[in-house]
């Protein structure tokens, strides 16, 4: 049986210059898009660019891009695929507007995976706590600068306690599996 191809929606050009092998594309035209997903790539990229826009804005983009997938995916015959929304590593991006656009369009998931990690510039979620390495001390990463951003901010690093905050109690702590 073969594996379901990968399609990651990647919010910002850094998290695609970390990867090799991959196809990026930055446009999601249908036509695009069918070639983009009958390549032999392991994972296809789309570089929406959405964290550097309005929330409306990437809401808009979001849903171009699924339904533009859907489409292409459609006239391919192709029925799944596993979808990835890849955001910053240090919890800033349109969480959960992304996630939850992508389930209207291009679900319903049984679940959806927050993995916040990039090892090589030091993050990484232990205990469900995310941390970022400052110097030679983990901190999490509630306290760092990150939290603070103007536009991305939040107050906890305990994952589930994150998902809670950004989903405004939409989905409780304890709801979150760990």
């Amino acid at each position: 049986m073969a594996l379901p191809p990968i399609v990651v929606l990647d919010d910002d050009p850094t998290g695609s210059q970390t990867v090799h092998s991959c196809l990026l594309l930055t446009r999601w035209d249908p036509q695009t898009l069918k070639l983009g997903l009958q390549d032999s790539s392991p994972i296809r990229f789309i570089l929406t660019n959405t964290r550097s826009l309005p929330p409306a804005k990437a809401e808009e983009v979001t849903r171009s891009v699924c339904r533009a997938l859907k489409q292409a995916m459609g006239e391919l015959g192709w029925e799944r695929a596993l979808f990835v929304s890849r955001s910053d590593s240090t919890l800033r991006g349109h969480y959960p507007l992304e996630t939850d656009v992508m389930a209207a369009e291009l679900g319903p998931f049984d679940a959806h995976f927050l993995v916040p990690a990039f090892f090589e510039g030091g993050r990484i979620t232990r205990n469900s706590v995310h941390y970022l390495r400052v110097g030679e001390r983990w901190v999490p990463v509630h306290e760092t600068e990150f939290a603070r951003d103007a536009v991305f901010g939040y107050h906890h690093s305990y994952l589930p306690d994150y998902v809670q905050e950004k989903t405004q109690g939409r989905i409780r702590a304890e709801q979150v599996e760990r």
